[in-house]
């Protein structure tokens, strides 16, 4: 997105000679001035930034090209469950995994995805966080809630349950569409064939239209059920994980477990370099310090 902005510059071509008045490109033979409050711009700069800052935070998940490596950073993958769920609270943005390497050292690093991309334009103070620090402070912040292990079951089974259930409104089922669309079908080719009789068949265009139109109508209600459908089988199955997996948790997490946090935790947001707050599936909040 580009911002037609306030400013604009002057003289960026010249007329060579009056007689032949070829316009031709300044490159450096005149000078050029940018002028500022040249114009109301059609947006204005805090619309602007916001936007920025939006596509920023949207782009976190996106894998940096190849020819971004010399950046550090390293290509985002999935299997990190922090890629989804870390989030600056400065401005909302997703951190990114990266991977620093200094005199053959290397140092895994969550930063700001704005800061990032953009420096410190849109985000002014997000810190970049160590590795093995924030997952130790996370495992920390999910043992206190695992204390309470039934409850945490309860909450979070009743957070995921909502997925599962099916949307209002939705009254027939795939059969019931499939049959009445072989219904439309049969009197449509009924229709058609007494239009074929009349002399303009003018007196069955608005029942063409009626059938077309219902028709159009299930077909597109047919996708909605076959989408919900298949939504429904993934978050059952998504609970039905969740719950095995934190029955069969120990109270205590030793060790991190990217399936196990990517089941168990919902956001985790960046405060400080000092301080996170990790939101668990069912609505649980733990504030928790980072220990280098």
């Amino acid at each position: 997105m580009n911002c037609i902005s306030d400013w604009v510059i002057t003289q960026k071509t010249y007329i060579s000679d009056c007689i032949s008045k070829k316009t031709l490109r300044n490159t450096g033979q005149l000078p050029m001035y940018l002028l500022e409050n040249h114009h109301v711009g059609i947006i204005d700069r805090q619309t602007f930034d916001t936007v920025q800052a939006e596509m920023a935070r949207r782009n976190a998940g996106r894998s940096p090209s190849k020819k971004s490596a010399p950046t550090g950073r390293t290509s985002y993958a999935s299997k990190y469950a922090l890629s989804e769920r870390l989030v600056c609270g400065e401005c909302g943005t997703l951190y990114r995994r990266c991977t620093w390497v200094k005199r053959g050292r290397k140092r895994t690093v969550w930063r700001c995805v704005s800061r990032l991309d953009y420096g410190t334009k849109y985000c002014h103070d997000s810190p970049t966080l160590d590795e093995e620090p924030l997952q130790s402070a996370v495992l920390k912040a999910i043992s206190k809630a695992m204390s309470s292990p039934d409850e945490l079951i309860r909450q979070i089974v009743s957070a995921m349950e909502k997925e599962v259930s099916p949307l209002p409104g939705q009254l027939l089922s795939l059969a019931d569409i499939e049959r009445r669309l072989a219904d439309l079908e049969i009197q449509f080719n009924h229709l058609l064939e007494q239009a074929a009789e009349q002399a303009d068949g003018l007196d069955c265009m608005e029942r063409f239209q009626a059938i077309t139109q219902e028709i159009a109508a299930l077909k597109q209600q047919r996708t909605q059920v076959e989408t919900l459908c298949k939504d429904s089988d993934a978050a059952a199955q998504r609970l039905n994980k969740t719950v095995s997996i934190l029955e069969n948790a120990s109270p205590k997490l030793q060790h991190w477990d990217e399936a196990v946090i990517r089941q168990l935790v919902d956001t985790v947001k960046v405060m400080s370099s000092e301080k996170i707050i990790v939101y668990l599936r069912g609505g649980a909040e733990i504030e928790q310090t980072i220990i280098e």
